[in-house]
């Protein structure tokens, strides 16, 4: 059998691991769930760069801005979160991913991402140059038009057929027309503004062209140099025209690349962000078994400390019950058999050190009935001499004072022998009183058990 400061040695040390267990499986939950949760962010952050970056281009197209600020700082946060995903992050303590699947897919994304960046690239580019011709044509539209409307008064001041006066004023409407159409088809790209544009520009073109080859204008001097300034002016505007023609086509092309690639990054990212968010949740679920594992395992350690506990009480309570009726001084017979406890705990060490006192006090007891049976005999025996003596005494011949030291040491004998008898009589009462109590402990043992 255990014993008793073992068993709790060792109900202390296994209640100590487990609640050290627990402790340890609730901060690492902690720890893991902060972690997942700023990188499950940042994956989520990602996600909506790519929506921003977009969103910007669209805006910047649209307004036909050179503003890229916002652009570039939604791309240069995008690559260092992408990188902080792929290779970690020291300074904020996050590892690089430790599973294939995760590096599979970060990589797929790293390279969706190239392509992605590689057309708002080209967007930007393309971008810039339209914004400069645009920005060209609309600076310049009213010029055109003022051109255009100097040639109509010329011909009026030259008096010239209305017909010819009608086509000059109708370059005048043209010049507004081209200008909406192209606003239209740059900013929503319908097919019929392209289209309305296309002959607004051919029709204006044909005119002025045969304005400045007409030899009966050339004959006018300040029509003739009112068309000349508007056909060299033409040249021009018409070059940023065809430049913004050629350049939106480039920029349509981008923007429906981007379209289409911002769709497939998104995609993966989305599942990139289920991906963590699955990881994280298996490992939450692992650690809360692990967490419940370590619950169980308490439950049952509980339950096995309350049993030995239990035992444990029995035998103290046995042990203090026994020793109470030592203490009441109320038993008799066989008392080192009735405290005696079974087993190899430290009670049971203590009783059957206790058990062999009780011994110990028989065997004096035995021992103090001899000595008492030996001075009786010892006091008879003297006595015999002293009697002896004294019967000598009477018929010897020797002088009073010899007879009375004689007489005096007889009786000091006599003396000393009644002391010892009466002190080991009392020496065998205290013994016999102490093995009265005992017994009576052992009755009292004896009746509890049964």
């Amino acid at each position: 059998m255990t014993k008793i400061v073992t068993r709790l040695i060792v109900l202390g040390i296994l209640t100590t691991l487990c609640i050290a267990v627990m402790i340890f499986s609730v901060i690492l939950i902690n720890e893991r769930s902060l972690k997942d949760g700023y990188i499950i962010n940042i994956a989520g952050k990602e996600r909506m760069l790519t929506q921003k970056i977009t969103k910007e281009i669209f805006i910047i197209n649209s307004q036909n801005s050179k503003d890229y600020t916002a652009l570039n700082q939604a791309i240069i946060e995008f690559e260092q979160n992408l990188h902080t995903l792929r290779f970690g992050d020291s300074k904020r303590d996050i590892a690089p991913p430790n599973k294939e699947i995760l590096k599979t897919k970060l990589d797929s994304v790293s390279k969706k991402w190239q392509s992605f960046k590689a057309d708002v690239e080209s967007f930007k580019q393309a971008s810039s140059k339209l914004h400069n011709d645009r920005e060209f044509l609309y600076a310049n539209n009213l010029t055109m038009l003022k051109l255009s409307d100097k040639i109509v008064k010329a011909m009026v001041q030259a008096n010239l057929p209305a017909k010819q006066i009608d086509d000059s004023g109708r370059q005048r409407m043209l010049t507004q027309r081209m200008t909406y159409l192209l606003v239209r088809y740059i900013n929503n790209w319908e097919d019929y503004a392209y289209r309305g544009f296309k002959e607004s520009y051919a029709l204006y073109n044909s005119i002025i062209d045969e304005f400045a080859h007409n030899q009966n204008y050339k004959k006018i001097p300040h029509l003739s140099q009112s068309i000349q300034e508007a056909y060299a002016f033409w040249q021009v505007y018409s070059k940023h025209i065809n430049a913004v023609l050629e350049t939106q086509e480039i920029v349509i092309a981008s923007l429906r690349k981007i379209a289409q690639n911002n769709t497939d990054i998104l995609s993966e990212i989305d599942w990139l962000v289920n991906l963590y968010s699955d990881i994280s949740i298996h490992s939450r679920t692992y650690l809360a078994k692990f967490q419940y594992a370590a619950a169980c395992i308490m439950l049952l350690l509980a339950f096995y400390s309350i049993y030995h506990l239990l035992k444990i009480h029995g035998i103290l309570k046995r042990f203090v019950d026994t020793t109470q009726l030592l203490a009441s001084g109320k038993l008799k017979t066989n008392l080192a058999q009735a405290i005696k406890l079974e087993g190899e705990s430290e009670l049971s060490q203590a009783s059957y050190n206790l058990s062999r006192f009780i011994q110990q006090i028989e065997r004096t007891k035995e021992t103090s009935n001899q000595a008492i049976y030996l001075s009786e005999v010892i006091s008879e025996e003297v006595a015999s001499i002293s009697d002896a003596i004294r019967n000598k005494l009477t018929h010897a011949h020797i002088s009073d004072s010899k007879r009375k030291n004689i007489e005096n040491a007889i009786n000091l004998g006599e003396d000393i022998a009644i002391q010892s008898s009466e002190q080991l009589i009392v020496a065998a009462k205290l013994i016999e009183k102490l093995h009265i109590i005992l017994k009576e402990i052992e009755d009292c043992c004896d009746t509890s058990k049964s």
